[in-house]
């Protein structure tokens, strides 16, 4: 086996850049992603055992029966080793876990859009821990934590700051990093609200400054800013609060009163987050939710020489025509090693005749090793490659992060 050092201009640091336009379609308390359905598979299930606007992140048990899922475990024994969904205190309780008992997870795992209402109020509790203590609304958290966030956005050029975020009515609209990547591309951002199959309003960030802008719909609100988007964060907090159509309320807030539709209100149906909102579904209220992921992928390129005259002799026991061991011979004199026959493996085109010996191996694998000798990675050709004395090859190996 013959090591080489790669130089400096045999590997090539890049980082591909790729943009995946990304859609969810929100109807009658549905989400559907890339306007997928869901479907069948062979064993009377769904394919991904994921429900509907749904991505699987590991990709595991793919049609597969329902009885028949993989699924993660550890064995409880003095390691420790726990998922961190049980509490140490729970771990420690022998009435539910027993050393040597097996400590299971599921599969698949899932993402989807999610939707946080934050109605109007107080940002802070007051008075903590008197009798006069006024709580917040558990979802204030959450607008809370995002005020570094959008207040970092400020570059972008207009000054979009927090303000009094943390008082008003917000209707959070959040995606899952894995949809985009990165972040989400800067002016690629559509919020579409239809009332049965009716556009009403539409909404961009046109500027790609973060304000998010409505450019359809009332044209006394048209180019008027309904909310901002942390583009890191794929998070979009819609603020609007006017009514978007006079004459179509749907239960959007409460189980029993009826509202007219508001940017405030956009995506009912959503899978909600934190405390949820009751509401009904909506049945003439159709969403569309569309953007550009920003996904960079680092790789690397690395080209390996295989110069003549180079790798033309094998490890491999066929190599040659006789076991190399019977070869060797140890006596009071010394050590010697006899000569090895190489086996001849070029062969003539022509009947009856001998082509001249040529040294031939084929290469089948390419191995890297980092500075210490030790494999860390291998590069199988499809098919390998016939190398003689009197051929060179270069192989180009690429590796993606």
């Amino acid at each position: 086996m013959t090591f080489k050092r790669f130089r400096a201009k045999d590997i090539v640091m890049n980082t591909i850049v790729t943009k995946p336009e990304i859609n969810f379609l929100v109807n009658s308390g549905s989400v559907h992603y890339q306007f997928e359905r869901t479907q069948s598979g062979d064993f009377s299930n769904n394919v991904k055992h994921i429900p509907s606007g749904h991505v699987s992140l590991l990709e595991s048990n793919i049609n597969r029966p329902a009885d028949s899922l993989i699924y993660p475990f550890i064995e409880k024994s003095s390691t420790r080793y726990a998922w961190k969904t049980i509490s140490t205190s729970r771990f420690d309780d022998n009435t539910q876990f027993l050393y040597g008992d097996t400590l299971t997870g599921s599969y698949p795992d899932s993402a989807s859009l999610s939707r946080i209402y934050i109605p109007s109020g107080q940002e802070f509790s007051t008075d903590v821990g008197t009798d006069d203590e006024v709580a917040a609304h558990g979802n204030k958290k959450y607008i809370s934590a995002l005020k570094n966030s959008i207040n970092s956005q400020d570059n972008l050029g207009y000054g979009i700051s927090y303000g009094d975020l943390g008082t008003k009515e917000v209707n959070l609209v959040c995606v899952p990093g894995i949809f985009y990547g990165s972040q989400i591309t800067r002016g690629t951002i559509e919020l579409e609200h239809y009332i049965t199959g009716t556009l009403v309003s539409k909404a961009t960030d046109k500027f790609s400054d973060g304000r998010l802008i409505q450019v359809s719909g009332a044209s006394s609100h048209n180019n008027e800013q309904v909310g901002v988007v942390v583009y890191n964060h794929g998070i979009m907090a819609l603020t609007a609060s006017w009514d978007l159509h006079d004459h179509s309320p749907e239960k959007f807030l409460s189980t029993s009163a009826t509202s007219p539709p508001k940017w405030t209100n956009f995506g009912t149906g959503i899978s909600q987050a934190g405390t949820q909102l009751a509401h009904s579904t909506p049945t003439g209220s159709t969403y569309l939710v569309k953007f550009k992921g920003l996904n960079k992928i680092p790789t690397m390129t690395m080209y390996a020489y295989s110069q003549m005259a180079e790798d033309n002799f094998s490890s491999n026991p066929t190599f040659t025509t006789t076991l190399s061991s019977s070869q060797t011979e140890i006596t009071t004199d010394g050590y010697h090693e006899g000569n090895i026959k190489i086996a001849p493996i070029n062969k003539s085109s022509y009947a009856d005749y001998e082509e001249h010996f040529e040294n031939t191996t084929y290469i089948s694998k390419v191995g890297i090793y980092d500075k210490y000798k030790n494999l860390i990675a291998i590069a199988s050709l499809a098919t390998p490659v016939r190398k003689t004395e009197k051929r060179d090859f270069m192989f180009k190996i690429g590796l993606d992060f």
